[in-house]
């Protein structure tokens, strides 16, 4: 198969919506995917590894693995800890459907990471 020939991972994933389990199952760990994004950013941006980042969390380096995977949504206290070390700003924007952000910039909305919906509520992420 040419390279040409080949799927994006924007083409598949597209693909993949079609199905009502792996859709649910990807806007679930919509903030998971945003943080592991901006830690991978962040990591390759200094040059570290994985070890490396670790310490400067004061976490073990498979914390910040599974936190890169984005397997599972990180909690507050996670979330503090990444933006007090590191100075990485995440602003989450939950809100029913119905009703537009008021509380956002609209600099944070454009640069979203991450979404999830459901019938009567958003959320969205950005990290800076």
């Amino acid at each position: 198969m040419k390279l040409s020939e080949m799927k994006t991972n924007d083409e598949l994933i597209a693909q993949e919506m079609a199905d009502p389990a792996f859709r649910a199952e990807w806007e679930r760990t919509a903030l998971a995917r945003a943080v592991a994004l901006r830690l991978v950013r962040y990591r390759s941006e200094r040059d570290l590894s994985q070890r490396a980042l670790a310490e400067l969390l004061d976490m073990k380096q498979p914390q910040v693995a599974r936190l890169e995977r984005g397997d599972v949504n990180p909690t507050l206290d996670t979330l503090l800890r990444l933006s007090g070390a590191l100075g990485i700003e995440f602003t989450i924007d939950v809100r029913p459907t119905n009703r537009k952000a008021r509380l956002v910039t609209r600099k944070a909305q454009n640069e979203a990471l991450a979404s999830y919906a459901t019938e009567r509520a958003v959320a969205v992420v950005a990290a800076a």
